[in-house]
């Protein structure tokens, strides 16, 4: 197994376990480390295909996702001074399994699609994009902590970039200026939110909102 498919399985795992941790600071650093290897399979993307707009890549995203991303987070957390998640849907125990299940399915199923579209032919890191992408949109649906889904919003953000840095890296500037900005003004805008939400519920866990129904 090459280089990459062993940092593409390596971030699959480490997105899994941003989902599954339920002590906060551990999750978020597990994110910082998502965010390495994401950085690491850009750098071996470009070096392997000589793409020289993935170096570019990866140096703005260890500035935002692997520095920025976790320092607010971290600041967040500091804040509110709370340490562990709540109680998710389907617990902590089956929610991760019917995550990593069904984002593995979908991926297996719906990869030979976008890799007939991708300029770059490599299967394993397009299956693992496709992967932490659904991660993150099961992390909004199976957890209930505004901390989480601020976690699940950046990963499936990771994914987008992996699968945009397999079919189409050759972009305009719009990449690395979405690279960018997601992670500077959505990160800084949802953990001011999740700040004032913590304030008013004593609680992240957003399922308390229902009450502000009628």
């Amino acid at each position: 197994m090459d280089l990459l498919s062993i940092l593409s399985i390596a971030m699959i795992i480490a997105a899994l376990a941003v989902f599954s941790f339920r002590n906060y600071k551990l999750a978020v650093l597990t994110y910082g480390l998502q965010a390495f290897i994401l950085v690491l399979i850009f750098f071996t993307l470009s070096s392997a295909h000589d793409i020289a707009e993935l170096t570019s890549w990866g140096v703005i995203a260890i500035l935002t996702k692997v520095i920025f991303v976790p320092f607010v987070l971290l600041r967040l957390l500091k804040k509110v001074n709370i340490k562990s998640e709540d109680e998710p849907v389907a617990g902590f125990f089956v929610s991760p399994i019917i995550a990593i299940g069904f984002s593995l399915a979908i991926a297996m199923s719906i990869y030979p699609i976008y890799l007939k579209f991708s300029l770059v032919q490599e299967h394993i890191p397009l299956i693992a994009a496709i992967t932490v992408f659904m991660l993150g949109i099961f992390g909004f649906i199976l957890r209930k902590s505004a901390i989480k889904q601020i976690l699940a919003f950046c990963t499936f953000e990771n994914g987008i970039h992996l699968t945009l840095a397999l079919t189409a890296y050759n972009s305009p500037g719009i990449v690395e200026i979405g690279i960018l900005t997601d992670a500077i003004f959505a990160v800084i805008i949802m953990s001011v939110l999740a700040t004032r939400f913590y304030k008013y519920f004593g609680s992240m866990d957003v399922s308390k909102a229902s009450s502000l129904k009628g």
